[in-house]
C-alpha cells in the first residue's frame, strides 16, 4: 500500500523531559490516520507532550490508543489515565499535557496501535465525547474487541491493502469508533426505552431508508407516522435534536462517504448532494462546511490524497 510511511528509529523528543523514540508505521487513510508504534525503553518516563513536534491538525483530532504490550499513563484536562493490554482509551490529544509509558517488563518496549481521526468527523453530540475521553474500554469483546482487532490486524498486516482502500478503510473506523461512543453512551442508562423513545427509533429508521428523497420533510414524516408536527418537533427536541437536523446530518454523512470513496472520484459533486436529497449545489455546500469546517471538494482532495 503506497499510502504507508515506515519511520523507523525516529526521535520525536528532545530535552531534560524526557527524549521519546519510537518506531512503527503510519497509514494514510484519507483524512484518518492508523498507526503501530513501539516506544523503546529509553522513550519509557514522563514527557510533556508540548515538547513533541506535531502539525496544526494534531490538536484538531481525537486519538483511540489500544495498547499491545505494556501500559500507557496520560494527563488529559488535569485527570490522570492508564490503559493496558486487553483495553482501549479516547483521548483529546488538544488536551493532553503529559504521557509515559511503561513496557511490561524492564528493558522491554511498550507498543500501542492506535487510530486518529479529525474532530468533525465524528457526528456525535460533545457532550457524548467528552464523557468517553479517558474512559478505558474493554478492547476484547463486543463494539470495543471489533474495533480493537479491526485497527490491531489492518496495522500488523498493511501491505495486503491498496492505496485505493484508504479512504474506504478510513470511513469504516469512523463508523466504529462512532458505534462505540453512542454505544458506551446509551449503556449508562438503565431505563428501558418508553413507547416515545420507540416511536422516535421508528422515525430515524423511517429516516435512514428514505434519505435520498428530497420531499422527506418534517411535516411529511409526521403525516407517516400519524402524529401532528408540533408533536414530532416536540419528541425530537426532547431528546436536544431538531428533526430537520436530524435529517440533514444523515444525509451529510452519506454524502461524505461518496465523497472519501475513489471509486466515485469522477461523480460531480452536486450529483452525490442530489443522491442524498440536496436538490440546490449551494445550500449543500454551505451545510457541509458548516458541519465538518471544509468545502466539499477541499474534503474530497484530502480524502483521495
Amino acid at each position: 500500500m503506497p499510502v504507508i510511511q515506515e519511520s523507523g528509529l525516529v526521535r520525536d523528543a528532545a530535552g531534560a523531559d524526557g527524549p521519546a523514540y519510537t518506531k512503527g508505521t503510519h497509514l494514510s487513510l484519507g483524512p484518518v490516520l492508523a498507526m503501530r508504534k513501539s516506544f523503546v525503553p529509553e522513550a519509557q518516563g514522563w514527557w510533556r507532550v508540548a515538547d513533541v513536534r506535531r502539525d496544526a491538525e494534531f490538536d484538531q483530532a481525537y486519538q483511540i490508543m489500544v495498547p499491545l504490550t505494556g501500559s500507557l499513563h496520560a494527563v488529559c484536562a488535569d485527570r490522570h489515565v492508564s490503559s493496558g493490554a486487553g483495553q482501549l482509551v479516547m483521548h483529546d490529544l488538544a488536551r493532553m499535557t503529559s504521557v509515559a509509558f511503561r513496557g511490561p517488563a524492564r528493558r522491554e518496549s511498550f507498543e500501542t496501535a492506535a487510530v486518529m481521526i479529525p474532530k468533525p468527523m465524528l457526528p456525535l453530540p460533545g457532550g457524548q465525547l467528552d464523557a468517553m475521553m479517558g474512559s478505558n474500554v474493554s478492547a476484547r469483546d463486543g463494539i470495543g474487541g471489533l474495533l480493537a482487532d479491526f485497527v490491531t490486524r489492518l496495522t500488523h498486516e498493511p501491505d495486503a491493502y491498496r492505496a485505493s482502500d484508504g479512504p474506504r478503510i478510513g470511513m469504516v473506523l469512523v463508523d466504529l469508533v462512532t458505534a462505540l461512543v453512542a454505544h458506551a453512551v446509551d449503556g449508562r442508562s438503565a431505563v428501558p426505552p418508553s413507547n416515545r423513545d420507540v416511536l422516535v427509533m421508528r422515525i430515524q429508521a423511517f429516516v435512514q431508508e428514505h434519505l435520498r428523497d428530497p420531499a422527506m420533510t418534517p411535516r411529511a414524516l409526521a403525516v407517516q407516522h400519524h402524529i401532528s408536527t408540533s408533536y414530532l418537533h416536540r419528541l425530537f427536541q426532547e431528546r436536544g435534536l431538531t428533526v430537520g437536523g436530524y435529517i440533514r446530518t444523515q444525509r451529510l454523512e452519506r454524502a461524505r462517504r461518496d465523497l472519501a470513496d475513489p471509486a466515485l472520484g469522477s461523480v460531480p459533486i452536486h450529483n452525490i448532494a442530489a443522491r442524498w436529497g440536496f436538490s440546490h449545489a449551494a445550500d449543500f455546500s454551505r451545510a457541509f462546511r458548516r458541519a465538518y469546517g471544509v468545502s466539499p471538494k477541499d474534503f474530497r482532495l484530502a480524502a483521495h490524497g
